[in-house]
């Protein structure tokens, strides 16, 4: 799942990076980082993602309700005057749906050549099940 994130630059060499994830806040959670560096930047708020959606998960909230409106609207939030940059990170969320399970499926010849040439020329699938695990949550109205 792509996740904006809002990121307030230091005014000095003393302060740090400041970093927001609006789609993991609402009245409950708020997901925030900060990072000395750029090349922190997204090691560091990669990590704050990840303890959250551990704790959504502990606390029983629905992760696959969680939706990014993105950074035109979030850039018009009084709550996010401070972020003058915005980024986008792709975050992989299969690990928290849950024990994987092997199936057996068929599937014609013509369409496992196409799902394998799109994995091998894509950077965005790991492997086939990869692959398959996306594009059914997309038609189940899920973004993984």
């Amino acid at each position: 799942m792509l996740f904006t994130i809002g990121v307030e630059t230091p005014q000095d060499e003393n302060t740090a990076f400041g970093m927001v994830v609006p789609a993991l806040c609402n009245d409950e959670y708020s997901c925030f980082s900060a990072a000395d560096s750029e090349g922190e930047i997204i090691p560091q708020v990669t990590d704050a993602i990840h303890t959250m959606l551990e704790l959504m998960i502990d606390e029983e909230f629905d992760i696959l309700s969680i939706k990014d409106k993105g950074f035109r609207f979030y850039k018009t939030l009084e709550d996010y005057d401070y972020c003058d940059t915005w980024l986008l990170i792709d975050i992989d969320l299969t690990a928290y749906f849950g024990n994987k399970k092997r199936l057996n499926i068929t599937l014609p010849q013509y369409l496992i050549d196409r799902i394998d040439s799109k994995v091998t020329h894509s950077d965005i699938y790991r492997d086939r099940s990869h692959f398959l695990a996306v594009a059914s949550q997309k038609e189940l109205g899920n973004r993984i």
